[in-house]
């Protein structure tokens, strides 16, 4: 799975002009002695998602940092840097952890399951504006990362037959700031691109009918989110074992959209 992608990915990076992958998994900074990654099966990857370096450094940096004496991930520094890919500024992408790693990539946000198991994670080089970024010297990600990102998340989506929703941003998972407006308005376009023939719930209406369907909506199919169709929505919440928060957040509609369709 591994040699398949970085194989996939130099034909890409090739037809597009793009330097050809790095293989960084030896070549980075480690530290050997260190904090050591949890291991996962990679072929149970639920999804990506993408990450800002929050720097103007490099991927050698963040790695030197990540296994530093002085790293905030862990005290005296973890084994390797805490991403499975970055995404130079030229748009080369290199691999830095093997597949079955999980880095301490995403955090913890409180949902079921280990979101640094279960998720791909990717860092893209640069410092860049978004929420709570107030440094004037912050940028964007330009179009050579832009072209990387989209093409690293689709070989990955055809390998893993991940759905268009399985494509995250760090936002998602807690951090406001990650990875930034432009990656964010891109992994939103993504995430809201769904075949014609798969159900999305992006209106009040579709909402209630899907939780009426799901028989805790007992409301009037009317548009209106008020207190019934939040409660229904807390009940599935708990139902499903997610945070009853009554938020309509990207786990709470995977958990929706897979009852439907069992």
């Amino acid at each position: 799975m591994q040699d398949q992608l970085l194989q996939r990915l130099e034909t890409a990076s090739k037809a597009l002009r793009i330097e050809k992958p790095f293989d960084g998994r030896t070549a980075l900074p480690t530290n050997p002695q260190s904090k050591k990654w949890k291991r996962r099966d990679a072929a149970t990857l639920k999804g990506m998602v993408w990450h800002q370096e929050l720097g103007w450094g490099s991927v050698e940096a963040v790695a030197r940092y990540h296994t530093g004496r002085n790293s905030h991930l862990h005290a005296g520094g973890v084994e390797s840097i805490a991403y499975t890919f970055a995404i130079r500024k030229n748009g080369q992408v290199v691999l830095c952890n093997d597949l079955d790693r999980a880095p301490w990539s995403q955090g913890y946000a409180g949902r079921p399951g280990d979101e640094n198991a279960e998720f791909l994670s990717v860092m893209f080089e640069g410092f860049f504006q978004g929420a709570g970024v107030d440094d004037a010297t912050a940028g964007q990600p330009n179009d050579r990362q832009l072209l990387s990102g989209l093409i690293l998340w689709r070989l990955c989506q055809d390998i893993w037959k991940w759905r268009a929703g399985d494509l995250y941003g760090h936002f998602l998972f807690g951090k406001p700031s990650c990875p930034g407006d432009t990656l964010q308005t891109v992994i939103e376009a993504v995430r809201h691109h769904t075949p014609r023939n798969r159900q999305r719930f992006t209106s009040v209406r579709s909402r209630q009918q899907a939780l009426k369907d799901c028989n805790h909506y007992a409301g009037v199919i009317d548009g209106l989110w008020g207190p019934a169709s939040r409660g229904a929505l807390v009940a599935f919440q708990k139902e499903c074992g997610l945070p009853p928060d009554g938020l309509w957040g990207p786990n709470t509609e995977a958990a929706l959209l897979k009852k439907l369709e069992a």
